[in-house]
């Protein structure tokens, strides 16, 4: 099967690094690697590789809790999913806004932060009162990120039954000593890399 769009490495980096290269167990690995591209983004409260959104119902971006905001009475507004790759729509209150030229009323974009600014305006207070048309996230992980993926998918193949391992509980031996965890629990290095991405609302 082909990964999704949520993938954070690929088979053959996973392979590659299990030193394995038949297609055995291809299926089971491309799996593993979904799950722990879906466990990455719940820990990190927001979807780390690109997609789109959009608060237009007939879009196929379509997608309100993302696109479809709240204004607080502040000139910014920090949108759910960044880095920011572009934002084509922001509609406020019905009302079309343009982006800010030298100065102009409208907006400006921190994209990597994902932080839209309102020059001469502010987001007037209200639920669901914005709607925005963007795209955002990561177009290729991170490398660390996708050696996180990489080495958390691999421990999961290694404690199932394909890859010899117990199902279940299982420890590993790191450079501290031996550390105990449950099966799918994340990696104490992988933790630490995804500290780094986590939702700055988590934070």
């Amino acid at each position: 099967m082909a990964l999704s769009i949520d993938a954070l490495t690929s088979l053959a980096q996973v392979k590659q690094y299990l030193g394995l290269s038949a297609a055995t167990h291809d299926a089971l690995l491309e799996g593993l690697i979904e799950a722990v591209s879906a466990q990455f983004n719940a820990f990190c409260g927001r979807k780390l590789m690109a997609r789109d959104y959009s608060h237009v119902s007939g879009d196929a971006a379509y997608d309100p809790d993302n696109a479809l905001l709240s204004g607080s009475g502040y000139p910014e507004l920090l949108l759910p999913q960044y880095p920011v790759i572009n934002l084509s729509s922001l509609v406020v209150e019905g009302r079309s806004l343009a982006p800010s030229e030298n100065g102009s009323t409208g907006w400006l974009l921190d994209a990597g932060a994902g932080v839209l600014s309102l020059i001469g305006l502010v987001f007037p207070r209200g639920s669901h009162n914005l709607g925005v048309v963007y795209r955002a996230g990561f177009g290729a992980a991170p490398a660390d990120l996708a050696q996180a993926a990489v080495e958390q998918s691999a421990m999961r193949f290694q404690e199932s039954a394909a890859g010899q391992g117990r199902l279940g509980i299982s420890a590993r031996t790191l450079a501290d000593g031996s550390v105990s965890y449950h099966s799918g629990e994340l990696l104490p290095q992988v933790r630490a890399v995804l500290e780094r991405y986590r939702n700055r609302s988590l934070l």
